[in-house]
């Protein structure tokens, strides 16, 4: 729904008058094709990461991740092979949402949840190609909410803890990211688990935007603490067992170091996404390597020999 809505409203805008943050050719250039060379791939994840958009279009219903950041979830592979990394885990079909992270220019991180190596990184709605299903984006937190000890039947849900801060922020009245801030200060407890969560769903319109707006500077606030530990950003469960129209733009690892398995991981995952394919498509793999400060650059990199099938 987000992408329909986008489309007419930017048609509509644009028709009447000159947008200077955000240019037709600049958002939605990516979703021309259902498979991009990896090195177009690379480009195109350091420009989203580059946009540090309060939202999409200067329209308040658009969140910033509709066109801007990278989503990315970390992945194991399931040891009894009942799902596939990129398919809903049994605990995420129960729970109703899967857990990922956002990383942009302006909202960092030098560590992925729970140290892991590699993953994948989703398309922004506005910029995947046309044959891939939107994904519905539910809460933001601007850390690592600890979803798994808040319940195990649904998400975007308070603590037991802290029934009214933990709750969605503009229910226990914070709808700033200072506001976000002094909870998160508050001294003694858990603030991962006091911390509420931004109410980012479609249905909130003009509220969604700015909402998930602040859930990226509340990290930033948060300096060097906010550098070292990720957000988490919990998207709807989706149907598993359907690759061709999952909307995966990379599979990634980080680079760096002696440890070899994140890029065996991920070339794993390439070959099996692959044979998982009718007719089959293939995802490049790209280098990630994390910004060393709060304010320091990730880059993103496709290399020719870390690719096991290719196109």
């Amino acid at each position: 729904m987000f992408k329909t809505i986008g489309f007419l409203l930017f048609a509509l805008i644009a028709g009447c008058s000159h947008l200077d943050r955000h240019s037709e050719n600049e958002i939605g250039a990516f979703n021309n094709a259902s498979t991009q060379s990896g090195i177009t791939v690379a480009a195109q994840l350091n420009t989203l990461y580059g946009r540090k958009f309060a939202n999409c279009n200067n329209s308040n219903s658009q969140p910033a991740f509709l066109c801007s950041g990278v989503t990315l979830r970390v992945t194991v592979k399931d040891p009894a092979n009942q799902y596939k990394v990129w398919d809903p885990s049994p605990t995420s079909i129960k729970s109703g949402g899967v857990s990922f992270s956002y990383l942009r220019a302006d909202t960092n991180f030098g560590r992925l949840a729970w140290g892991y190596g590699n993953g994948f990184i989703l398309y922004p709605i506005f910029e995947a190609p046309a044959d891939k299903i939107d994904l519905d984006y539910l809460c933001s937190y601007p850390m690592d909410g600890w979803t798994w000890h808040r319940s195990q039947t649904s998400v975007c849900v308070p603590h037991r803890d802290y029934p009214v801060q933990s709750q969605l922020c503009h229910n226990a009245g914070v709808t700033t990211a200072e506001q976000w801030l002094a909870v998160w200060n508050i001294s003694g407890g858990n603030p991962n688990l006091r911390q509420c969560g931004f109410d980012i769903t479609d249905d909130r319109n003009a509220l969604a935007a700015p909402a998930f707006y602040q859930s990226l500077r509340a990290k930033s606030l948060l300096g060097a603490t906010g550098f070292n530990g990720h957000n988490e950003t919990i998207i709807k469960t989706w149907t598993p067992g359907r690759p061709n129209t999952f909307p995966i733009m990379a599979f990634f690892y980080i680079y760096g170091g002696t440890d070899t398995k994140p890029l065996a991981d991920a070339q794993y995952n390439q070959r099996d996404f692959y044979n998982s394919t009718n007719p089959k498509i293939v995802v490049p793999i790209i280098r990630l390597t994390p910004a060393n400060s709060p304010t320091g650059v990730a880059t993103f990199t496709f290399v020719a020999a870390d690719q096991v099938v290719t196109q």
